[in-house]
Parts: structure tokens; sequence; C-alpha cells
């Protein structure tokens, strides 16, 4: 086969595969930062008479990094343990395709006990 003929039918395997890679690296950016934001929101949430106010700004600030896009926080501070929730959608390269991406993430809640 001559060069141009090689060049026609390689050129969108390679502009796939590229595209790909590009994708995949968007989702696990996303993913890491969703992980990073509820484990904020767990962590500060779970503090001595905190709230789910500190929590819900923190972990909005730490996913605010470009890598998600409409993110969603839900917070939920009980008795013995705080569970919070990070949902986004990630990034797109690839026309069509939308990923949605949940990361939940627990800590003890802090409290005084007898001993």
């Amino acid at each position: 086969m001559s060069n141009t003929i090689q060049l026609t039918l390689l050129f969108p395997l390679v502009f796939a595969v590229l595209l790909l890679t590009l994708q995949w690296a968007m989702v696990s950016w996303a993913n890491a930062t969703a992980l990073a934001a509820a484990q904020d929101a767990a962590r500060i949430t779970a503090a001595l008479n905190s709230t789910t106010a500190p929590g819900n700004t923190a972990a909005t600030t730490a996913a605010d990094n470009g890598s998600l896009t409409s993110i969603h926080v839900t917070i939920n501070r009980g008795a013995t343990a705080t569970t919070a929730s990070v949902t986004g959608i990630a990034l797109t390269v690839i026309p069509g395709f939308h990923h949605t991406i949940t990361k939940t993430a627990q800590a003890p809640t802090q409290r005084i006990t007898q001993s």
C-alpha cells in the first residue's frame, strides 16, 4: 500500500485512541477530585460541635477545580459517623459521552463520651 492510503486508514484509529486516552484522563481527574472533596467534607463535618455548612463549603471549594460540572454535595452527620457524598459530571472530550461521578467518604463523628 502507498503511504497515503496507510495514513488515511490509520489516522482515524490513532485519533480515536488519543481521544479515548484524554477522556480516561478527564474521568480519572474527576474521580480523584470528587473523592478528595468528599473526604474534606466528612472530616470537617465530623469535628466536635461542627455542622454540615462548613463541610458543604469545603466540599464545594475542593470540587471546584474544573474537573467536575453540576456538583452536588450530600452530608449526613450522625451520632457516631459522618458520611459525605460528592456527585458531578466529568468533563467531556468525546461528544455524547457523559460520565457521572459519585464518591463517598466516612469519618467518625467526634463527641465527648464518659470513660
